[in-house]
């Protein structure tokens, strides 16, 4: 039964999944530099080859990160992650602080002075509304008392947001914003981007990938669950396993087999089914 779930997961999927949206970046690296172009507003003359899903995890005992394209810009000592942030979460902000922590230490090797960090570009491209109803969002550290006065710390944070409504992007911008969004075709890299999409889903060995790696997300959250029940502590519990369901609901999984996998009350998963699809 999930592999009959995951299969559909996968004709049904847009480039809002993680995977496909990384594995389309992957075998295409000039759209990928084309599109940080049309985020960034910059000259980007060449990018090391993509590499979807980059695993970072510095100690055996700390939490590590999946990144879904990790690119650096050949010839400088500039790196780019571009995440798909489809959950809307309220730790966003943490969550890049974390990733930034996690690239840096992975960047400087044993020994190297802090100098060799170089620029790092974090964008999260989130298809849920903003405060501000903004669709481009970008951060860096500044003294609270001058304004004007930025750290040069080479970190940029950037969120995307598809459901803005201020006129503060470029028209290829929000066509890609309304591609990601509604799936909407238009405009010539939007419509490279999605013959690109198609080619990848049409593709039986991304196919399998897809499934043995989304396989191996849900056994090693169905373990965690377990993990969680045999600690016995009730509150982690609950907490974990209805982490665990709305992924799985947002997976397209059936409330009956999440309710027997989980444990979680069919009028609880009803609760959450209500707040999270499509959400």
């Amino acid at each position: 039964m999930a592999n009959k779930q995951i299969t559909k997961q996968w004709f049904d999927a847009t480039i809002q999944n993680n995977f496909v949206f990384g594995k389309t970046l992957e075998t295409n690296p000039d759209l990928c530099r084309r599109l940080l172009e049309l985020i960034l507003n910059i000259k980007i003359s060449e990018i090391n080859y993509p590499e979807r899903e980059k695993t970072i995890n510095l100690r055996s005992d700390s939490k590590g990160i999946r990144l879904d394209v990790y690119v650096e810009e050949k010839g400088t000592n500039r790196s780019f992650d571009i995440e798909m942030q489809v959950s809307n979460s309220d730790n966003l902000a943490k969550r890049t602080r974390y990733y930034q922590e996690l690239i840096d230490g992975d960047k400087l090797k044993p020994g190297q002075h802090y100098s060799a960090l170089g620029e790092s570009i974090i964008i999260f491209i989130c298809p849920f509304r903003f405060k501000y109803n903004r669709h481009f969002y970008s951060f860096h550290e500044r003294c609270d008392q001058e304004l004007d006065f930025i750290l040069e710390s080479g970190v940029t944070k950037i969120f995307l947001s598809t459901k803005g409504t201020m006129d503060d992007v470029s028209p290829d911008i929000l066509a890609f914003l309304d591609y990601v969004d509604k799936g909407i075709i238009s405009g010539n890299f939007v419509k490279e981007l999605d013959d690109a999409v198609q080619l990848v889903k049409s593709n039986r060995k991304a196919m399998k990938e897809f499934m043995t790696y989304e396989m191996a997300l849900l056994e090693s959250e169905m373990t965690g669950v377990q993990r969680g029940r045999a600690q016995g502590f009730e509150l982690g519990r609950t907490e974990g396993t209805e982490s665990v369901a709305i992924k799985l609901i947002r997976r397209g999984r059936p409330l009956k087999e999440i309710h027997e996998d989980t444990g979680v009350p069919m009028q609880r998963l009803e609760q959450l089914a209500k707040i999270n699809i499509n959400s």
